[in-house]
């Protein structure tokens, strides 16, 4: 099936689309049995790729005659505006009409670009099918440069809106580039209008020593979509990452964060929130390699589970040999709202050295009845209280968000999901 997907492709230019249809030829797609898939419906989804693919012999990437019509304020309400450039991709294409544009001074730019200057050079290193897929296709890409030294104070939005066109295989792509003691906001929203979709999305980050990066990531694609994901990120020497992934749309949704230390005294915070209901099937699954000393990095994820729906956190961590000074925190909450809801959770640490400090906590559990007692008694009815209650759990993500708009535009959104789950 691989290489019947890749023969529809509308492949792309460079040694990154030939690294990954050779990939792609070679070890094909994922399966159950690995590892990082482990939880993912991997079946599932490749049964809809092979629908997009097949279906009316639609050739992935190319531009289809078919317009949907999106408004500015379609994107206002779907992502937010929270006060700086925002870059708007509509299937995977360059909206400028959706997209505003403000200064950032010299040494910063952000925006879109061709195939050839948009991706990062392929690492095959814990590499999959879906990346190779998506390196593999033509398309523009948003792209952010932060020179040496440049602080950034408006945060950058980029928003990739999937629409229920013919082709419904989408297949955005990022690239965050900081330099040396660089500093900037960057936020990613995958969202999209009712329908069936699908999205296949590649981000890559890197970080110069002493850069400061804000990354945060949310989906609220339809909950008729599938979504897959992945994040890869190197940190160099001194360098600060504060990573947001929150999860609420799709019917289907991965999400892989892959980070690398590669300079020593490299910090990350990784944090997650994700609620599926329904019968949603959300998946967060993240490798961090400790391949340089005295790396630092602590992971908080919260999942809200409601209904029939299962969600899962897979948390790799790797301590490479001839380091020393590490520490690695690695922590996932998960609060059921129905019997029949299902959560996962699985620690996964590969330690090669002997200097280290890697914890790992997990938690399942319902409702605190004596705090839904409480509140009851204080005349709050049984649905807010319960709302309530979830909300605080979520909180603890939400309220590292920024900016404020974003904080806010988070917490409405994630409070309507929970009004209906109760």
């Amino acid at each position: 099936m691989a290489t019947s997907v890749a023969d529809r492709i509308a492949v792309g230019e460079g040694a990154d689309a030939a690294t990954a249809r050779a990939w792609l030829d070679a070890n094909g797609w994922p399966g159950r049995r690995d590892e990082a898939w482990k939880y993912t419906p991997v079946d599932e989804i490749l049964a809809s790729l092979e629908v997009e693919v097949v279906a009316e012999e639609l050739v992935i990437g190319e531009v289809v005659a078919q317009e949907v019509a999106v408004t500015s304020a379609d994107v206002d309400d779907l992502a937010g505006d929270h006060g700086g450039p925002r870059i708007v991709f509509v299937d995977g294409r360059h909206a400028p009409h959706l997209s505003t544009s403000h200064p950032l001074g010299d040494g910063a730019w952000c925006g879109a670009r061709g195939d050839g200057d948009a991706a990062e050079p392929v690492e095959v290193v814990r590499y999959d099918g879906f990346q190779a897929l998506n390196h593999l296709a033509a398309h523009e890409g948003a792209v952010v440069e932060i020179h040496a030294g440049i602080e950034v104070d408006l945060p950058i939005h980029i928003v990739h809106l999937a629409v229920p066109t013919a082709s419904r295989l989408a297949q955005p792509r990022t690239t965050i580039r900081l330099g040396d003691a660089a500093r900037a906001t960057v936020i990613e929203t995958y969202t999209g209008l009712p329908g069936a979709t699908f999205v296949n999305a590649s981000t890559t980050i890197a970080l110069g020593e002493g850069a400061h990066l804000d990354h945060h990531r949310i989906q609220t694609e339809s909950a008729e979509g599938i979504h897959v994901g992945h994040t890869r990120t190197n940190s160099g020497a001194d360098s600060q990452l504060r990573s947001t992934s929150v999860m609420l749309g799709a019917a289907i949704a991965r999400h892989a964060l892959d980070l690398t230390l590669r300079g020593e005294h490299a910090h990350a915070n990784l944090e997650g929130l994700y609620l599926p209901r329904g019968y949603q099937r959300h998946d967060n699954v993240l490798t961090v390699d400790h391949a340089a000393s005295h790396g630092t990095t602590v992971q908080l994820f919260k999942g809200v589970i409601g209904d029939e729906a299962r969600g899962s956190f897979g948390g790799h961590v790797i301590v490479r040999p001839d380091t020393v000074g590490t520490s690695a925190d690695q922590t996932n909450r998960n609060l059921l709202l129905a019997r029949t809801a299902q959560a996962d959770t699985r620690p996964w640490l590969e330690i090669f050295a002997d200097d280290v400090r890697c914890t790992h906590g997990a938690t399942v559990g319902r409702l605190d009845d004596d705090a839904l007692f409480y509140l009851r008694s204080r005349g709050i009815p049984r649905t807010e209280a319960r709302a309530m209650l979830i909300t605080a759990f979520a909180d603890e993500i939400i309220d590292h968000l920024t900016p404020a708009s974003l904080r806010g535009h988070v917490h409405d959104a994630v409070r309507r999901q929970t009004e209906d789950d109760t």
